[in-house]
């Protein structure tokens, strides 16, 4: 069996970036200096993750009530300036072949899909197995037609232009041909590997408190990190004994053990036993290690410890669903040593064939940890100069990156000052140095 996973997200127009693709591998790594558009591009998987919930548009990617609050920028800040809509693509990859999704969203006057399309593995070959056409601007809904498989026109009915038609696929379509199970599968398909994408955010101060002892699923900015900690305690003996060692090897002082105390009200916190100093609760730890204990927590246990929301599942057992984990400047907090004990945690979850994870850093030392086979996944993005939007390029296709390699690891090739020494040996390294943020 073959976990789905996704293998690219399109920028198609969206934000910063003009048709621009963003590669996807089990361990990817996104790089370049401040501004190049390194959020915009995480953006563009949060909106295509939240539309495949299904919720409406607006509630979507403002989250009124959600507590993961609005994309950035929300719905106004997701257009490219001088237009009035935004489209975004992804491909699925599934045991039986690549599903992909395109969806063109208007922003203004009227909040809607105005486009969008799914493409399959069916009974039949590869098809269109849902295309939009025409939209009503007065009426709130898009007609769009689907596969069924069957001699003649396909069948054709009115979707909600305020959702993702991919989500409603699922319920409008009957299942009564192989066609239309096929359409499904990819529906579901692409709504589950979307819908398991997990932003994780942590903020250390929301950890300090005492939580409800059952809201065990960690939520993305790891406030009920205390909980998620005490189930793994009560539940995964060996699973908890891992996380104390990969604390007691990054603190330089003693830690005995790693406690979760109760309050009267049955409700937990976190503390650490330092010995002689006693217990230290969370709300007086570093920053950095809450941060690191956040971030272990959500690597150890995958998507059984994450609170990942509803989600659309297959309804062919043989495809497994995967979890994509993300994970912005993941050396916020660590001392470098420390990032690099991270780096391999990351590195054993992404081994996974159903675990993804997506990273953002500025840190040579996370850079130098990274296996010359990883260097394929690490994707450079930057500013182009003359058009001012945002490209993305693997670090591998960069001119210059073999011979750079050849002197080193890539963050010590970076902070040695090594490229400047070969551009004294009559080659001319600025352009690399420009795109991966160095001088």
């Amino acid at each position: 069996m073959t976990a789905q996973a996704i293998e690219e997200v399109r920028l198609t127009a969206f934000k910063s970036f003009r048709d621009e693709t963003f590669p996807l591998a089990p361990l990817t790594v996104l790089i370049g200096r401040n501004s190049s558009g390194k959020s915009n591009a995480l953006d563009g998987l949060e909106v295509l993750s939240r539309l495949a919930r299904g919720e409406d548009i607006v509630e979507a990617l403002e989250s009124r009530r959600s507590s993961s609050g609005p994309v950035r920028g929300g719905l106004a800040g997701c257009v490219p300036h001088g237009s009035d809509r935004f489209s975004l693509g992804c491909t699925v990859r599934t045991e039986l072949g690549p599903v992909t999704l395109d969806v063109t969203v208007q922003v203004e006057p009227e909040v809607q899909i105005v486009e969008e399309r799914l493409y399959g593995p069916t009974a039949k070959g590869p098809r269109m197995v849902l295309e939009s056409g025409e939209p009503s601007p007065h009426l709130g809904d898009l007609q769009a037609t689907w596969h069924n498989g069957k001699p003649g026109r396909n069948p054709s009915a009115p979707f909600r232009s305020s959702r993702l038609l991919t989500s409603q696929l699922p319920l409008r379509a009957g299942g009564e041909t192989e066609g239309e199970r096929d359409s499904i599968w990819c529906a579901e398909s692409m709504l589950s590997a979307l819908s398991s994408v997990f932003h994780l955010d942590p903020v250390p101060h929301l950890m300090r408190q005492y939580v409800p002892a059952r809201d065990n699923n960690l939520r993305r900015t790891g406030e009920n990190l205390s909980a998620s900690i005490g189930y793994i305690q009560r539940n995964n003996e060996d699973l908890f004994g891992r996380l104390v060692k990969l604390l007691q090897r990054l603190a330089d002082h003693e830690i005995v053990r790693l406690a979760v105390t109760k309050s009267e009200l049955g409700d937990v916190m976190l503390a650490l036993d330092e010995g002689v100093l006693g217990l230290t609760p969370a709300r007086e730890m570093s920053d950095g290690m809450l941060r690191f204990l956040a971030v272990t927590t959500a690597l150890l246990t995958g998507e059984r410890g994450l609170d990942l929301g509803s989600t659309t599942m297959t309804t062919r057992e043989s495809t497994e669903r995967s979890l994509m984990l993300v994970i912005e400047e993941l050396e916020n907090g660590l001392h470098p040593s420390q990032a690099s004990e991270v780096l391999q945690l990351v590195q054993q979850a992404s081994a996974d064939n159903r675990t993804q994870v997506l990273i953002t850093t500025h840190s040579p030392a996370l850079l130098s940890a990274l296996d010359s086979s990883d260097h394929q996944g690490v994707v450079v993005c930057r500013r182009d100069r003359v058009s001012g939007t945002s490209r993305l390029t693997r670090l591998t296709e960069l001119d210059g990156y073999p011979a750079a390699m050849a002197a080193g690891p890539l963050g010590e090739v970076v902070t040695q000052g090594k490229l400047h020494e070969r551009e004294q040996q009559g080659r001319d390294y600025t352009e690399f140095d420009r795109l991966l943020g160095i001088g």
